[in-house]
């Protein structure tokens, strides 16, 4: 696991078709025809920058600032080190203290407890314990899994995200046992704030990648749509389709297959499903479009949990219209939307 720890821990499974090497680090930020590319290296993985714009001085203050406000919310949401206002959170409410909040925090947890009641609760932030139980904090996850009683356990108090409420800015639970880890939408919330700050240094074309989840800025040329491939599960080197993204549009992709571990010839993968307590297996991974950033990091989560019976379902009550799911036998399934834009390899 990562430095950054379960935050940005979901590995995902996008590539940009990019024209030209990316810079090794921020400071070499370079120029190679028209287009300027940098990396940061935060979260514990890789945030690429590929951008297109006349003045180093606004493309050098921009990636300073992204860099800047990433470092921040770094040690600012880090589920489980100390320091960060997530870590306050917690505390505060295992110690069933209240707690103020910024306003800007407040609204992040009101929009992910939306996104929870519309995903039945499979996406679900307040699972932070469940997640720890499982050894997801850890740097190594090699098992055992935890016991049949301890599940039974932690499902018999089933702390939720929704189990939070504010009194003005003061945050209280009706639950102790909730623990926040915003490993399912964070990286999201990460996205859509770059593309602000990029749109406020002026840059009109842009795409930006946090560990291959992806969120475009304009087009990457007059005639030429920023480009992305959905990877195969089964062969993560090769691609399994390929799409063209839109101005302001992000790309999210959940798998299970990046982050696990086995026991006594069992595969158990990371997402953890909050209504049995047990890992996801009803899709490999699932790939989902929407301008939210927030909101697709989101979906894609509660989406692969939901499986091939419930998907659709769900993501109708998510408001997403654009899905690529494909099972552990590399079978599609997705919506009329995206089957539209969507080009099988």
């Amino acid at each position: 696991m990562t430095p950054f720890g379960p935050l940005f821990s979901r590995r995902t499974l996008l590539t940009a078709a990019l024209t030209a090497p990316l810079a090794a680090t921020l400071s070499a930020c370079s120029r190679t025809a028209e287009a300027y590319h940098a990396q940061i290296l935060v979260f514990g993985t890789q945030v690429d920058i590929q951008l297109y714009h006349p003045q180093q001085t606004q493309i050098n203050q921009a990636i300073g600032k992204i860099n800047r406000d990433f470092q921040q919310f770094h040690h600012e949401w880090h589920a489980w080190e100390k320091g960060g206002i997530l870590s306050r959170i917690n505390q505060a409410i295992a110690q069933q203290q209240p707690i103020e909040v910024a306003d800007s925090v407040r609204d992040f947890i009101l929009k992910s407890q939306r996104l929870c009641q519309q995903s039945d609760g499979l996406f679900d932030p307040g699972i932070g314990y469940l997640i720890a139980l499982w050894g997801f904090h850890g740097e190594q996850w090699q098992g055992p899994p935890p016991s049949a009683a301890a599940i039974h356990s932690w499902l018999q108090s089933r702390p939720s995200i929704q189990d939070l409420y504010f009194q003005g800015n003061q945050l209280l639970s009706h639950n102790p046992q909730v623990q926040l880890d915003f490993g399912g939408n964070a990286k999201g919330l990460a996205l859509d704030m770059a593309l602000d700050s990029l749109r406020q240094a002026g840059i009109e074309q842009a795409l930006v990648s946090i560990g291959g989840d992806m969120k475009a800025l304009g087009a990457k040329s007059e005639n030429q749509p920023w480009r992305v491939a959905i990877s195969d599960p089964q062969h993560p080197s090769q691609a399994r389709a390929a799409l063209a993204l839109g101005d302001n549009e992000s790309v999210v992709t959940s798998g299970t297959y990046q982050r696990f571990f086995e026991w006594q010839g069992q595969r158990f993968s990371h997402i953890l499903n909050p209504n049995t307590g047990y890992p996801a297996n009803g899709f490999a991974s699932v790939t989902v479009i929407h301008p939210d950033a927030t909101t697709a990091d989101a979906a894609a989560t509660a989406l692969l949990i939901a499986g091939p019976e419930r998907w659709q379902k769900i993501a109708q009550q998510m408001g997403i219209e654009q899905v690529f799911c494909l099972d552990y036998d590399n079978q599609i399934a997705q919506t009329k939307a995206m089957e539209k834009r969507v080009k099988l390899i």
